[in-house]
């Protein structure tokens, strides 16, 4: 009886060790059977402090957030690539445009066959432009390597101004 109860024993442990294949869902017409699984909300911690050293204009710490070789796609297409070029961008942009985010949804997911951090998340962004405030959603796309921003794709949308739409 007692060697019984140590094998029913053993094959419970076992059964509950066995690793769990991750399937993941969705798809990257880029990446050919890339699937997605929800991710680690470390990642999304590293992107709620990388927003607000923008909306506080700490350069230095959003360059201690990026890694060496970050890349930036913006709205326009536009590519930034590097540390320095991403410092020269910002302090022009944050004189001429004040920008200021808020964050209000974010999802981190992770690749499951190339073992990628990502985080996609939707802000409100309050700028100045042509000496006018305006407000834009914005959707950006970032992966994060190590702790640090290493890429991320700007998607935007013009909010209209409740005066215009009156």
């Amino acid at each position: 009886m007692k060697k019984l109860f140590i094998l029913i024993m053993a094959v419970i442990f076992t059964a509950c060790n066995s690793p769990v294949e991750q399937v993941g869902a969705g798809f990257f017409a880029a990446q050919p059977g890339e699937k997605y699984i929800t991710g680690s909300d470390d990642v999304t911690d590293v992107w709620v402090n990388y927003i607000d050293a923008h909306n506080n204009r700490d350069l230095e710490a959003i360059m201690s957030l990026n890694s060496d070789s970050i890349s930036i796609t913006g709205p326009d297409g536009a590519k930034t690539v590097g540390k320095q070029a991403h410092n020269n961008f910002l302090k022009v942009w944050f004189e001429a445009s004040e920008p200021k985010w808020e964050i209000y949804w974010a999802m981190p997911y992770k690749a499951v066959s190339k073992d990628e951090s990502w985080v996609i998340a939707g802000h409100w962004v309050d700028l100045i432009e042509e000496g006018k405030e305006v407000r834009k959603a914005q959707m950006i796309d970032a992966r994060i390597v190590d702790g640090l921003v290493d890429l991320f794709y700007v998607y935007q949308l013009d909010v209209p101004n409740t005066e215009d739409t009156q």
